[in-house]
């Protein structure tokens, strides 16, 4: 029983204050007997650098892990490291990501699920290589909406355009094919051409 306390005691880890020398794999950190290497514990969020103020674990063993940064100087930001597959869960709460100044996201593939989204930006750019959407229902209000696209195709089954006023189309060429019935419904038509005017039909009726 003496014999396994001895050894119990001489495992008893101590806690020490050092700095970061060397924030390679692993790395170094000066303290006050010297210099030790260290590794990053899990729970040690942030990644240390060089200069850092950091909490180190040591053991008899020389095992020597760092576990907080303690302080950092202010002109150097701070980065959050996760080693492998990570997963943030919040149990009976919501979670708030706020910045004051900008928030980015940088990864090689992105998933949202949720049953319902909202977004409210004054200002929205998106730049991308392909934009594919499959959605059931659209319903979209727009004081002013400007388009420019260098080629633009849509596939309906039906299509059905409201215009209350002023509707204004500009085109080099325009080509309309109706397989069937093609109605066009006026108070007023008028066609102007500078040359020829053709109206081709098995039978026409005017008037």
């Amino acid at each position: 029983m003496d014999n396994l306390a001895r050894k119990h005691e001489s495992g008893r880890p101590e806690m020490e204050y050092g700095t970061v020398v060397s924030a390679g794999a692993p790395m170094t950190v000066a303290v006050p007997f010297g210099e030790v290497e260290a590794v990053r514990a899990i729970g040690c969020l942030v990644r240390p650098e060089e200069g850092d103020t950091v909490l180190l674990s040591l053991d008899a063993t020389g095992g020597a892990w760092i576990l907080s940064v303690l302080a950092r100087d202010s002109g150097v930001s701070l980065a959050m490291e996760l080693e492998g597959d990570s997963v943030l869960r919040v149990k009976n709460g919501g979670l708030t990501v706020a910045s004051d100044t900008e928030l980015s996201c940088i990864t090689g593939k992105a998933v949202l699920h949720a049953d319902d989204a909202e977004m409210a930006v004054r200002r929205m750019s998106l730049t991308a290589q392909l934009f594919s959407s499959q959605v059931e229902r659209v319903k979209a209000v727009a004081g002013v909406v400007d388009d420019v696209s260098r080629e633009y195709t849509r596939r309906v089954i039906n299509y059905f355009r409201f215009t209350k006023e002023h509707e204004d189309c500009q085109a080099e060429s325009r080509r309309q094919l109706v397989e069937e019935t093609m109605t066009i419904h006026s108070k007023n038509t008028v066609i102007v051409s500078e040359e020829d005017v053709k109206i081709d039909g098995e039978l026409i009726h005017m008037g």
